[in-house]
């Protein structure tokens, strides 16, 4: 894994940047490339590359890479599985390379093929190639967006980049604040769709490839999960098969010369991740981080697998302070806010001190329905069958119950299963993963603001994901589908940001494309039985785990929220550190007086809002980093006029 930054000029192919623009630009994607740097300027281009080596880990492997001919130039990021089988066909094909990485076979598959190579790739993967010839640039992403991809244009210049604010300070001013995608963050803590938060700058959808020239713009969709509308029939055989998969997929991403290992917590995911890389002759470093609350520590089920299999497990504690908070801020610089940010940090920068390469279980919620949202579509039928008077009883005393000692507290569940039940069929799935409320919009956001977005339906473009599924497959698939693409992009943005903070690159096996379209013609059946997920896997799992293993309900990767604003501790100062700089430097689009109202309610136990309060905070941090481009800018233009 790397980062990748780059300018194109297609109306003006004799532009130049000076050397201080992108290196600035360069330097701000130095911690996903702690291995080198490269950088190659022609009028009218940059690209430019920060390199994590993992593949050939000499100096050959630099990028930007050349063809052999210096047609094409390509700055690379991600992994390319299938590489030594492209490159012996390419070798059949006349082609020959002078190294070992993925990124010449990638580059020589270019040449070969052009862009028709992508179909051809097995890998996850983020880059930009340059046709020298034809003054054309193509960016590409891959099929479910595990690798990061930004771009922002105007009619005379495109910049891309790994991550968004990369761009922006040297040579771009840092574009407005785009209320349609603010809206949508709010709404989820998440950025939905291929939104960034500010007007112009878009991610590259997954699956998809985008070509820019002199003459012509194109959006191209090169990928699309195929959902048939008749499921395979439910067999030993099709477990069978699952198994099959699996193994490969996880044995076709152990090829590494840096030293690999695992992130192994008591799920079964990461469980059957661990085992497929212990069947396949390898016995990695395996990585947990526990919490001391009773209920949130997954280290004893971690350790015991462990044991098991004979992997050395290095488990840490989650640790808690006002330094840290700050820490993984500095590296949140997106829109992004979800919790296991935090431990995600630690666990990443723990498991960077030995491994370069780590593999994990992320994903298989989505293909085999292990969420608990999923249990939520089931019961919303038939809270909707209980009169709207006692449905308003029963909301009205949710203050009465417990807030703080779960992941999710009963009272959390029993206010977002009642909305969300209210809001109906097909929108009960995204409701019940809102975060702001239409009450608490219209409450904190600022009145121009709310006028603004009111007639926006962030739930329903959810629930339009799902109308892309076969009428004939079941409400389980569609939502399934729809969390494939709306919320699984913002769960790898997490992992991407938190693990490359360290320069750490995360695999995820379970989202190969040949098990994600495998997967998604399974009936349901196979994933969900008597309230419990992930059946296909559970069978699986079931004589290769220690006893008392599959019993375990389902914990996930998630701190005490609602008591980090609730009990005084070390989020309390950063919060109100943040809120202080929001309102002295005049931070708009919240009413910040009625914030603080919110989160002394929340204190006081009348609200439930530790999951919006997290969100606040994020988008205050986020605003911050924003504003120090947009001061670098300015600092820019300073410099050429003197």
């Amino acid at each position: 894994m790397c980062g990748i930054v780059g300018l194109f000029s297609p109306g003006d192919p004799q532009r130049v940047w000076d050397q201080e623009q992108w290196r600035a630009m360069l330097a701000a994607l130095s911690h996903r490339g702690p291995d080198g740097q490269g950088a190659h300027v022609e009028p009218g281009v940059f690209l430019g590359h920060a390199r994590l080596a993992v593949l050939d880990l000499s100096a050959a492997g630099k990028q930007p890479m050349f063809s052999r001919d210096q047609r094409y130039i390509i700055s690379f990021n991600g992994e390319i599985y299938n590489f030594r089988l492209l490159r012996q066909e390419l070798t059949r094909r006349g082609h020959d390379f002078l190294t070992q990485t993925d990124t010449e076979v990638l580059l020589a598959a270019w040449v070969e093929w052009g862009a028709a190579c992508v179909g051809r790739l097995d890998g996850i993967f983020a880059f930009a190639v340059f046709d020298r010839q034809e003054r054309t640039l193509f960016l590409v992403r891959d099929h479910l967006g595990v690798k990061p991809l930004f771009y922002w244009k105007s009619p005379q210049l495109l910049a891309f980049a790994s991550e968004p604010l990369a761009m922006f300070g040297s040579v771009i001013p840092l574009p407005e604040v785009n209320a349609e995608d603010l809206d949508g963050y709010f709404t989820y803590n998440y950025l939905p769709g291929s939104g960034s938060g500010l007007k112009n700058l878009r991610q590259l959808p997954p699956g998809h490839l985008l070509k820019i020239s002199p003459q012509e713009e194109c959006l191209t969709r090169y990928w699309q999960l195929s959902c048939p509308a008749t499921p395979l029939p439910w067999s030993r055989e099709l477990a069978e098969r699952f198994g099959e998969l699996v193994q490969r997929c996880v044995t076709g991403q152990l090829v590494s010369d840096a030293p690999l290992g695992l992130f192994l917590s008591g799920g079964l995911d990461s469980t059957a991740v661990a085992l497929a890389a212990w069947r396949a002759g390898r016995h990695p470093l395996a990585y947990c981080l526990g919490f001391e609350q009773a209920g949130f520590d997954e280290t004893p089920a971690a350790s015991a697998f462990a044991s098991h299999l004979g992997l050395a497990l290095q488990g840490e504690v989650f640790f808690w302070s006002e330094s840290e908070i700050r820490t993984t801020l500095e590296a949140m610089r997106e829109l992004q806010a979800d919790a296991s940010c935090f431990p995600t940090f630690q666990l990443s920068r723990r498991a960077r001190r030995d491994c370069t390469v780590i593999l994990a279980g992320d994903g298989g919620d989505e293909l085999l329905a292990g969420y608990d949202t999923y249990k939520a579509g089931e019961l919303t039928p038939w809270i909707r069958r209980i009169p709207e008077i006692l449905r308003k009883s029963a909301l009205a005393m949710t203050p009465w119950l417990p807030a703080d000692r779960q992941r999710y507290s009963p009272r959390l569940v029993l206010e977002r299963l009642l909305s969300s039940a209210q809001a109906g069929p097909r929108r009960d799935h995204a409701s019940f993963r809102r975060i702001f409320s239409d009450t608490l919009k219209q409450r904190l956001y600022e009145p121009e603001f709310w006028q603004a977005v009111r007639g926006q339906d962030p739930v329903g473009d959810y629930v339009a994901r799902m109308d892309e599924v076969p009428a004939e497959r079941s409400y389980l698939t569609a939502r399934q589908y729809a969390d494939l693409h709306h919320f699984l992009p913002a769960v790898l943005a997490k992992v991407d940001r938190m693990s490359m903070a360290h320069g750490l690159e995360v695999r995820v096996p379970l989202l190969s494309r040949e098990l994600v379209e495998f997967c998604f013609q399974l009936p349901d059946e196979a994933k969900r039985q008597g309230g419990k997920g992930k059946r296909i896997l559970r069978d699986l799992l079931a004589d290769r785990v220690p006893p008392g293993h599959l019993q375990r309900p389902k914990a996930g990767f998630l701190p005490p929220v609602d008591g980090w604003f609730r009990h005084p501790g070390p989020m309390f100062g950063v919060f109100r550190e943040h809120l202080e700089w929001a309102r002295n430097h005049g931070v708009g689009w919240l009413r910040w007086h009625e914030v603080e109202q919110v989160w002394e309610e929340h204190q006081q136990g009348r609200l439930n809002a530790g999951f919006a309060l997290l969100g606040i905070l994020q988008f205050i941090n986020w605003s911050g980093h924003a504003r120090a481009c947009g001061r670098r800018t300015q600092d820019s233009l300073n410099n050429l006029k003197s």
